[in-house]
């Protein structure tokens, strides 16, 4: 047997296509290659220029830093050792390193078919090497890479800083690429520089990148520097998240914020064993926010990317590319279109500082390997094992996506929230600083929901929540709601359903999905009241009324809870049927259903609504009939007691009501309290938006009639309507919607009464005097 023969790989010269534009996809790419290296060589400065080469229109593109420099040794041991990386086998210089595969400088080839590489280190002389990509592209069997010869010189000192450019540090690197491959007109240009401005992160200012073209000025829009700020100015205009993982990997810091303001703050203990040193930042985009975003961007949002990633300050592709879900937010959407976000609605960054390279990108610069690190940051479900106790957990990604989307699906109807934090948390409330302790009394439920949505009670160290700004949200989201409802008849005048424009139907979706949001609420309290009833049938007994407003003790007896369940539910069940039939009318695009019985249902909608509001506040004071029988009993009396009782009738208007009845009047009747409570909030509500500060309520006898009056010193009538037409349904003389005297006038008719209203004494302010037969 013959001796065997030692045998070598030798690499044809055709290997620098091969390493260099078939990994490096683009020009956009390969220009971010170079950034890398510059970065990675303790550059602090980066400029990108397209000079014009001699007297022509053709370019050469420059790219110089002011790293650290090379050294004849580097650029032939270093340099010029194919797919050999310092870095993978040095600590970095400057944080972590953003490329390690050895084949970022090959980018060169990708731009071009000459290159000239100027370099020096500080203290060092300067080091020259002209590069011809074209001497590589032989297809001869014995041309191999190593083969070609490159040759090397020493400019002087006033050669590289001429290279370098006016002004700027003697050491560093210039790369000037000639013959290039690809027309580099106006619209490349901008689309470039978009590019460079998604795939460069710098929070902290540590590392800048400069932008220029010959052929453009210094003010014109393709030139300065490379900045990134459209999720700064998001912070003001959207709802956002953040959340960090600090450098050693104990804590996770969350940061809920509203058009830049704080909402809370929590700190709970790291369950990722793989994960540290990570910053997320994610936006919600709502219609405004979108069309702040293509004013500022140029670009539609959808058009812009959703999530990405960056690694070391470098974006990893396709991270975050249009239709690229990377992190399953449609696959989830998909599952819950109106609770779930999906990637039109989102935003955002992930910015990992990677010293440990648990993060592995892939040789083909298509993304990072789904190893461990990667799962625990972008898993959508509940398989992750923390690494300090048994709970189940998800990815960090969709752990602060979820809490975001909680605050804005569930959170923001603020109007309906608990905003009750017990007496003892006062002087907190109003510092609008709340510190959660285990054990206190809890916090608003609406923003502890989100706080603690996949974040196990056992992982929260610390929370900080900004009460006095979350409750100054749920008025102002009150209001809205209160203003879109009001506007509702006016801006749908004279459209048919089936004409609405989109904004239209969005707004009146909104409020069906209101209503049955609150129809779902009752009955929850319904079932809730069932079972409470049968709690109490064996601990309480029935009291004697002594007044209409009876003073007892907050838990109501079961009676009252039988009452109270009784008349939620029939309401609750009227109403439920009139929302289903106008839903099914509104979605079959009913030609004949006119804008008037929209209204017809909406304005007997809002009439029960309120019929629910007052059952539960009368229920928790009132020990009579709360259902839909008839009390009899003094009306007048009623009143007064219903006034005292319930103290803050006014006080949302800052209103001062005071009860007047010198005579001692009465008036017996059948009445529905329920309705007598909704025809004083009406007359009280009327005063507070027509601007009164006092509300007198006067009873007095004329003749063989009672009267009784509210006269408030508001701002008063108008002249445009007359007194008569303001009962009747749409017409007001506030910025309300013309509701309120309608229902009032609608109670007195049934009470056998009649109503007016009239110009204050001396024309201040306005009151409305009912009259029935004594």
């Amino acid at each position: 047997m013959s001796e065997l023969l030692p045998l070598k790989f030798s690499a044809h010269a055709r290997l620098k296509d091969i390493v260099g534009r078939g990994l490096i996809i683009s020009d956009d790419i390969a220009i971010i290659e170079l950034i890398k290296n510059s970065k990675d060589a303790g550059a602090f400065g980066v400029w990108i220029e397209f000079r014009q080469l001699g007297s022509s229109e053709a370019s050469e593109l420059v790219i110089s830093d002011n790293g650290h420099g090379m050294t004849l040794d580097d650029i032939e041991h270093k340099w010029l050792n194919i797919a050999y990386s310092e870095k993978k086998n040095s600590a970095p210089s400057v944080g972590a390193y953003a490329g390690s595969k050895g084949i970022g400088r090959f980018s060169c080839d990708r731009l071009g078919t000459n290159l000239q590489i100027m370099t020096r280190k500080d203290g060092q002389k300067p080091v020259k090497l002209d590069v011809d990509w074209t001497k590589f592209e032989v297809d001869g069997r014995d041309q191999e890479i190593g083969s070609i010869d490159l040759f090397a010189s020493e400019p002087t000192l006033e050669e590289f800083r001429q290279a370098m450019g006016p002004e700027r540090a003697a050491h560093g690197t210039v790369l000037t690429i000639r013959g290039l491959r690809s027309e580099w007109d106006a619209d490349r240009l901008r689309s470039l520089r978009k590019e460079l401005e998604r795939f460069i992160i710098d929070p902290d200012n540590e590392f800048s990148v400069n932008f220029s073209h010959w052929k453009y000025g210094p003010k014109h829009p393709l030139n300065g520097p490379i900045e990134n700020k459209i999720f700064e100015e998001l912070d003001f205009r959207a709802s956002s998240i953040q959340a960090d993982v600090d450098a050693d990997g104990k804590f996770i810091t969350f940061e809920l914020r509203h058009d830049g303001d704080f909402l809370f703050k929590s700190t709970e203990k790291n369950p990722y064993s793989e994960l540290r040193n990570i910053k997320l930042t994610l936006f919600y985009l709502n219609q405004p926010a979108k069309a702040f975003f293509k004013r500022r961007t140029g670009y539609r949002s959808v058009e812009y990317g959703s999530v990405f990633l960056f690694l070391n300050s470098f974006r990893v592709f396709p991270y975050g590319s249009i239709g690229d879900d990377w992190l399953g937010i449609d696959k989830r959407k998909a599952q819950g279109q109106r609770r779930f976000f999906g990637l039109r609605e989102l935003v955002g960054f992930i910015q990992i500082t990677d010293t440990d390279e648990k993060f592995e990108p892939v040789s083909s610069r298509e993304g990072l390997k789904r190893n461990t690190a990667f799962r625990e940051l972008a898993t959508d479900s509940q398989t992750i094992t923390s690494s300090f106790d048994d709970e189940l957990v998800y990815g960090l990604f969709h752990k602060a996506m979820r809490k975001l989307e909680k605050f804005v699906v569930d959170g923001l109807d603020w109007d309906r929230i608990d905003r009750t934090i017990g007496e003892d948390n006062d002087e907190e409330l109003l510092a609008g600083n709340y510190q959660y302790l285990q054990g206190e009394k809890p916090v608003l439920e609406t923003i502890d929901s989100v706080v603690t949505i996949r974040s196990p009670q056992s992982h929260i160290v610390d929370i900080d929540i900004n009460l006095k700004y979350l409750s100054s949200l749920a008025d102002q989201e009150s209001q809205d709601y209160d203003d879109l409802v009001e506007t509702l008849e006016e801006r749908f005048d004279g459209t048919p359903i089936d004409k609405l424009r989109p904004a239209e139907k969005r707004d009146l979706s909104r409020f069906i999905s209101r209503q049955a949001k609150e129809l779902a609420q009752k009955n929850r309290t319904n079932r809730g009241l069932e079972l409470k009833v049968g709690q109490v049938e064996k601990q309480l007994e029935s009291e004697q009324r002594k007044r209409i407003f009876a003073q007892f003790e907050t838990t109501a007896d079961q009676t009252r809870i039988i009452q109270l369940h009784h008349q939620i539910g029939l309401v609750a069940g009227a109403l439920l049927k009139r929302m289903d039939r106008v839903v099914r009318r509104y979605r079959a695009n009913e030609a004949n259903y006119s804008k008037a019985d929209l209204f017809d249902v909406i304005e007997a909608s809002l009439f029960e609504i309120e019929k629910i509001q007052n059952v539960s506040k009368l229920a928790s004071k009132a020990d009579f009939d709360i259902s839909t029988n008839r009390v009899r009993n003094d009306m007048l009396q009623f009143v007064d007691e219903y006034l005292e009782n319930f103290k803050d009738v006014g006080l949302g208007w800052n209103l001062r009501t005071t009860y007047e009845n010198p005579e001692h009047c009465q008036l017996v009747r059948s009445f529905r309290p329920i309705e007598l409570t909704m025809l004083v909030d009406n007359l009280v509500d009327n005063a507070g938006k027509a601007g009164a500060k006092k509300l007198v309520v006067r009873v007095y006898s004329s003749g063989k009639d009672v009267v009784l009056e509210f006269a408030d010193n508001g701002s008063g009538l108008t002249d445009r309507f007359s007194p008569d037409e303001l009962f009747e349904k749409g017409i007001t003389n506030t910025s309300g919607s013309g509701i309120g005297l309608s229902h009032a006038k609608q109670i007195v008719d049934e009470l056998q009464g009649k109503i007016s209203i009239s110009s204050g004494a001396d024309g201040v302010g306005a009151t409305v005097r009912m009259e029935f037969k004594a």
